[in-house]
C-alpha cells in the first residue's frame, strides 16, 4: 500500500470452511494491519454476513457446506445488495476451471490451492487499491 492510503482499513470477508486454510489466511493477513477480518465458515454464513455488512472484498472458497461459493458470489452479483459489486477472490483445487469465471466478470481473481503467501497479499493488495 502506498504512503497515502497507509492509514485506509479494509473490511474483508473470507469464506473457507477447512479450519487450517482459515488459520493460514488470518496468519498471511496477520503482516496486514490496513484489514479488518470476518470468517465464516459456510455458503449460508457467508451470505448472512454479505447481506448484513458491506465488505471492500470477499474471498470465497467453492466447495463448502449448505450453499456452494459459486451459487452465493451469483446471489450477491444479482441483486441490490451492498456488496453486488464488491471484489471476488475464489479459493481453488482446480483454478484452470475456475479461470472462466473470472472472464465472464463474476469474481475478479483465482488463487490456487496450496494458498502462497506472496500471490495471496499480492492479490490482495492490487485489488484493494482499485478501489
Amino acid at each position: 500500500m502506498g504512503a497515502s492510503d497507509s492509514h485506509q482499513r479494509y473490511r474483508v470477508l473470507l469464506a473457507e470452511d477447512d479450519e487450517v486454510n482459515q488459520q493460514i489466511v488470518m496468519a498471511f493477513l496477520a503482516t496486514a494491519p490496513h484489514i479488518d477480518l470476518t470468517v465464516v465458515g459456510d455458503g449460508r454464513s457467508a451470505l448472512e454476513a454479505a447481506l448484513g455488512s458491506k465488505y471492500d472484498l470477499m474471498l470465497f472458497d467453492h466447495n463448502m457446506p449448505h450453499i456452494t461459493g459459486e451459487r452465493v458470489i451469483r446471489y450477491l452479483r444479482s441483486g441490490n445488495s451492498s456488496n453486488a459489486t464488491t471484489p471476488v477472490i475464489r479459493f481453488t483445487a482446480d483454478a484452470d476451471r475456475a479461470d472462466f469465471r473470472v472472464r465472464d466478470g463474476l469474481i475478479d481473481a483465482v488463487l490456487p490451492k496450496p494458498l502462497m503467501a506472496e500471490a495471496f497479499l499480492d492479490t490482495i493488495n492490487r485489488i484493494l487499491r482499485r478501489e
